[in-house]
């Protein structure tokens, strides 16, 4: 098959704020300020940034990743003062986590060079990774395809003491992470590009490595032919530079609570869900200590795991620790704007949802919103899932919904046609016979009539019956084709949802090489708000 596209809709899970987003329809369109990343690049130009102090730690922090000198050369580029970021970011899951992580990566990097011809300035894309983020239940596995087509689940299964960010969480278990190592193996199995698969996984995952840095070093080595710079706000560095916006946070408790307040309320009282929920206690920034915990307003004073402070108490540990504090999914886009020229952020559709309830912090804090766009979304199928889907018609809708049902539509056009016509025309001259008996042979009692009716039903549903497990033998008769059919599932729907929400990159690599992922890239349309189905036929033609 060649490259398609697939129209978003509800069959494909996308909430009626997202699709309207994508629509540009009123009234989503009103929750974003951003009109253009044009727009948003000029508002930039008039505030000042520390910019150097950004190169310096970015620089660090890449060179730390393995990062080529395309990227180190990139991060250079944001010396110039008209130089503007696009962004987009991830949790630092297991083994680089769900495919959609390589995606934004490599969509963003395909952006900036567009965005960098049209507005004829200089775009730099930046992979933020979540490495304050605390949940390691999330983070710790991925899933793969084993060489039987089976989706299995890989995990570290070691976790910290605390709930500390991913940052923090050392691979320290090593004889864990030695057998997570073996279960990948196992997993994939042996082909002519998995050496320089788990070379690539040895280096990155030591047990001297966090899961951040572990997570870094893999998608450098995926993304060294790109440019692209990474960065951590898990960085002591970057957390002083963030001291005046954790203490506005801390200062603006009335102003924040209130405008997302009344953003919330005209959010859903246009008929769109609420994306993110908070408390009325929440203070949208979180604290180290004992594990990460968030910040709670209990009347003038704050509290935290427990235990009671004034604002001056936060204000002044604000200053003297920062690197304990961090801000939650709400205010964490502002933090961003704040650290880097942003003109544009690409999201998923829960990003772009819970975007439109943050959007008038960005006034409060005195920073141009950035132009959300949507990321871009695709599924890899290879060439003999293409032959499937092309043989039996079959959709990527069909294959997220329920699997049997694709699998009794499909065994139903081989069902032999005798023996079905058969049963139709038994059950036809059946009926047809009982009921000119009855007319014939009852005229004396009308009241049995009833009887009669019931009585036919009774044997209706055992014929009915009969046929659904002659119907079911058939089914298991060919299991041939369920299983070719289940394979088919796991590999472009495995969970009930999109690939990338799912599969590792590695599955692909393991098959076809490392030139999968400039393959991705070459395929893949930065700005298509369609999902794309990219056929690996093409690669097979291009590569082999």
């Amino acid at each position: 098959m060649t490259n398609e596209l697939i129209a978003p809709s509800k069959l494909l899970g996308y909430s009626d704020i997202f699709l309207d987003f994508l629509a540009g329809s009123e009234p989503a369109r009103s929750f974003y300020l951003a009109t253009s990343v044009a727009a948003v690049a000029d508002q930039l130009d008039t505030i000042s940034f520390d910019r150097e102090r950004m190169i310096k730690i970015l620089t660090r922090q890449n060179k730390l990743f393995g990062a080529s000198a395309k990227t180190l050369e990139k991060i250079q580029t944001l010396r110039d003062p008209r130089a503007v970021c696009i962004f987009s970011g991830q949790q630092a899951g297991l083994l680089g986590g769900p495919m959609l992580t390589l995606i934004k990566a490599l969509a963003i990097v395909k952006a900036a060079e567009s965005y960098t011809q049209k507005l004829d300035r200089p775009v730099i894309p930046i992979f933020w990774i979540a490495g304050d983020d605390h949940d390691f239940e999330e983070a710790n596995h991925t899933f793969l395809l084993d060489q039987h087509g089976d989706l299995q689940r890989i995990a570290y299964e070691t976790p910290p003491e605390f709930a500390v960010p991913t940052a923090e969480i050392l691979f320290a278990d090593e004889a864990e992470l030695n057998r997570l190592k073996d279960a990948v193996k196992e997993s994939l199995g042996q082909t002519d590009f998995t050496n320089e698969l788990y070379a690539l996984i040895d280096k990155s995952y030591g047990h001297s490595d966090t899961m951040v840095s572990a997570f870094g070093k893999l998608m450098t080595s995926l993304t060294a032919e790109f440019g692209l710079p990474l960065f951590s706000p898990g960085d002591s560095e970057a957390k002083h530079h963030a001291i005046p916006i954790f203490k506005q946070i801390i200062e603006r408790q009335d102003e924040i609570h209130s405008l997302l307040s009344e953003r919330n309320s005209s959010i859903s009282s246009n008929g769109y869900h609420i994306q993110v929920e908070k408390s009325d206690d929440a203070t949208h920034l979180f604290c180290n200590c004992n594990g990460r915990h968030p910040i709670k307003r209990d009347g003038n004073n704050f509290n935290v795991d427990g235990k009671s402070y004034s604002k001056k108490d936060i204000l002044e540990w604000i200053e003297k620790e920062p690197e304990r504090f961090s801000p939650d999914v709400m205010t964490r886009p502002i933090l961003q704007s704040y650290l880097f020229p942003t003109a544009s952020q690409k999201g998923g559709p829960s990003e772009i949802a819970y975007l439109a309830q943050i959007n008038p912090l960005f006034k409060l804090f005195d920073l141009p919103a950035p132009y959300y766009c949507a990321r871009a979304t695709l599924t890899l199928v290879e060439k003999r899932f293409e032959k499937l889907m092309h043989q039996h018609e079959i959709t990527i809708e069909e294959l997220s919904g329920d699997v049997e049902q694709v699998i009794n539509r499909i065994l139903a056009k081989s069902f032999p046609h005798d023996l079905d016509e058969g049963f139709i025309r038994f059950r036809r001259h059946l009926q047809t016979h009982f009921e000119d008996f009855v007319s014939d042979s009852l005229s004396f009692d009308p009241s049995l009539n009833r009887n009669a009716e019931q009585t036919f039903g009774k044997v209706d549903f055992a014929i009915k019956a009969f046929e659904k497990k002659v119907f079911s033998s058939h089914k298991k008769k060919s299991k041939d084709a369920r299983d070719r059919i289940y394979r088919l599932s796991h590999a472009l729907c495995p969970n009930r949802g999109f690939q990338e929400r799912s599969l590792n990159i590695s599955c692909f690599i393991s098959r076809h090489g490392l030139g999968v992922v400039q393959y991705m890239y070459d395929c893949m349309d930065s700005e298509e708000k369609s999902h794309q189905m990219i056929s690996l036929s093409g690669m097979n033609n291009k590569w082999s």
